[in-house]
């Protein structure tokens, strides 16, 4: 038997089995002109050949009250605090853009909703004259709404513990039994 025959033989076999399981014949087995026929190796394009892109990793909520309004300067000056507490190494910081940074009226008529979805909260602490009674009035008001009941406190880098942030807590814990975090330098 020759090497033509056989191969003829063999895709006459092939042909038979796709007819049997109901699939076609492959375009190369019907055009080839015989068994020593050069076929083009198949190369895949360059989209098959780039990596799958992964999507982003989601990023952590966090809540934040005790800033004027929602707007972009305000994310931002608090993105800024927790990039400078990563860059002193504090791991649970990370990276700023890691956080999805909301800020939050302590009035807010879905407070209570948010306080029991979201784990991470925090009130920006200003440093100016009457930053105390504001703050107080945002814990308060967080306490009214049924707020968290745990809170980081964000500040400026120069604001010192004693004093204003100690008062702060103080108040916060005694009066309306919120725990408001400081984080020593």
């Amino acid at each position: 038997m020759s090497a033509q025959d056989q191969a003829a033989g063999l895709r006459k076999w092939a042909d038979l089995q796709r007819q049997q399981r109901g699939d076609e014949a492959p375009p190369e087995a019907v055009d080839a002109p015989g068994p020593m026929a050069y076929q083009e190796p198949i190369v895949p394009g360059a989209a098959a050949m780039t990596p799958p892109v992964t999507p982003p990793a989601p990023k952590t909520p966090l809540m934040v009250v005790g800033l004027p309004a929602d707007e972009p300067a305000q994310v931002r000056k608090v993105s800024a605090r927790l990039g400078q507490w990563a860059a002193l190494g504090r791991a649970w910081a990370k990276d700023p853009a890691d956080w999805d940074i909301r800020i939050v009226m302590p009035d807010a008529p879905a407070l209570a909703e948010l306080s029991q979805t979201h784990r991470r909260w925090a009130l920006w602490v200003s440093s100016d004259a009457e930053a105390f009674g504001r703050m107080y009035h945002v814990v308060k008001q967080l306490h009214q709404h049924n707020g968290p009941q745990r809170l980081l406190a964000l500040h400026e880098p120069h604001l010192p513990r004693q004093g204003l942030l100690e008062n702060l807590r103080q108040a916060a814990d005694r009066y309306f039994g919120i725990e408001l975090l400081l984080l020593a330098r």
